[in-house]
């Protein structure tokens, strides 16, 4: 294990991000960064890689396997209190180590927000029958609490040692430098709750007229119309400052719609006819039920939108039944105008190797069509003549491919920890599985 104690390491750590990218922080590769909602924990990758320094000379290994062994937990959560005096309290140490039988400040974290640091003993209660209570010894632990605050966000993280044991000073040492590399946004992006309300009072001021209130899961009713917030919510928080102009358009085209006739609602086939275009989305998506769809592979599914220029509506059952269309039908107009797309809007791209041995291929810029150009067989054929065969694709979101040679597996276990990163955060989520592309079409990629 590398010397934590010496040397400007920091830097080399690869960056994480906490919930919401409240904020960041630096991390050792040795260590493994499991995330949960608002709770965070860094526990040792394997027992192997897992000895840390001792002051003294020592060396103590930490098992990740047992639930006992000592692991860093980071909890966060976002006061929306008005004041201060309203404001949650600091963690309760009662509640958090139970019977403290020793408590001692520490010296506070180098970093910009405000924080304060506690180290103690606590005693576990006595289990077990009568007598064992009574005479038994009681087990305890020692601990390390670090408190930070900015603004409404309070981020509190523990360590215990386990039972009758010290914690390992090693350990408390990269906890420490891990702590230390904590930047907090200058403006943190609300928690869902916190958005929701914020787009009602959004919907509010600029559609008085219209009755707004928080309809099913994660959605918006705006008169009679309801939005989804999931894709809206992904997007404010890459970028927290930009919220009216994230979530206002998209208001303002569900207004619009409910004010169409209609005649307007079901345009004339040969009206929109070139603007018919698939889009990949994901099968599970709750709205897919108000759409026209077909069952694709790796969890996906291919609607339709009619596009619009700054907007597009996605093909409903009633329109194909005005149109007296078939689903095949629809879906070879729609491909057919997605190659004439295609042609007037070249892509380009970033290549990872050179034209005789690329290794790595991805979209140079964001486009609502760019995932869509893998249900062209003819598009297929194109990244078969660069890559060979067969290779794999993953389309974490919407907007954004990414395609890999099939020879290369050290390449492959990396994009597939992007495409699950980019699921995670992206807005307009696709999928996390990988593709395979290959003479018989895309089939879902799977080890073997």
């Amino acid at each position: 294990m590398s010397d934590y104690r010496s040397g400007n390491f920091d830097d080399a750590w690869r960056l994480c991000r906490g919930p919401a990218n409240w904020f960041t922080f630096r991390c050792p590769d040795e260590i493994d960064v499991r995330q949960n909602q608002t709770l965070i924990e860094l526990r040792w990758r394997s027992e192997d890689s897992a000895s840390s320094g001792n002051p003294n000379g020592a060396s103590q290994s930490v098992v990740t396997d047992s639930p006992s062994r000592v692991v860093l937990s980071m909890v966060t959560w976002w006061d929306d209190a008005e004041t201060d005096a309203t404001r949650r309290p600091s963690p309760d140490l009662g509640l958090l180590f139970p019977q403290v039988s020793a408590l001692h400040p520490e010296p506070s974290l180098k970093i910009k927000s405000a924080n304060e640091v506690w180290s103690g003993i606590s005693r576990r209660p006595r289990t077990g029958c009568w007598l064992s209570r009574v005479f038994g010894r009681r087990s305890q632990y020692q601990w390390r609490l670090w408190t930070i605050r900015s603004g409404r966000l309070t981020i509190v993280a523990t360590v215990q040692s386990p039972d009758r044991e010290l914690l390992d000073p090693g350990f408390v040492l990269i906890c420490e430098r891990v702590l230390a590399t904590l930047e907090i946004a200058e403006q943190p992006a609300w928690p869902p709750d916190v958005f929701l309300k914020q787009v009602i009072e959004l919907a509010r001021q600029n559609f008085p007229l219209l009755q707004t209130s928080v309809s099913r899961g994660f959605s918006l009713r705006l008169g009679h119309s309801e939005i989804g917030l999931s894709n809206f919510y992904r997007m404010y928080l890459q970028q927290p400052e930009q919220f009216r102009r994230i979530v206002l358009p998209g208001l303002t085209t569900l207004v619009r719609l409910q004010e169409l006739s209609p005649e307007q609602l079901v345009p004339a086939l040969h009206e929109v006819r070139d603007h018919i275009r698939p889009m990949l989305s994901a099968e599970e998506d709750s709205r897919n039920d108000e759409r026209v769809r077909m069952p694709w592979v790796g969890g996906l599914s291919v609607g339709y939108v009619v596009d619009e220029d700054d907007s597009y509506r996605f093909i409903q059952p009633q329109m194909l039944e005005t149109w007296d269309l078939s689903l095949d039908e629809l879906h070879d107009l729609a491909i057919a105008n997605l190659r004439q797309y295609a042609e007037e809007n070249p892509l380009e791209v970033t290549m990872l190797g050179d034209d005789a041995h690329p290794r790595m291929l991805m979209p140079v810029r964001p486009d609502a069509y760019n995932c869509s150009r893998i249900l062209d067989p003819g598009f297929h054929g194109r990244l078969r003549d660069l890559f060979g065969p067969e290779l794999i694709v993953g389309v974490p979101n919407r907007d954004f491919f990414i395609a890999v040679s099939m020879k290369d597996a050290a390449l492959i276990d990396q994009v597939r920890s992007r495409v699950h990163q980019d699921f995670a955060t992206m807005h307009h989520p696709l999928t996390k599985r990988l593709l395979v592309v290959s003479a018989d079409g895309v089939s879902e990629y799977c080890e073997g």
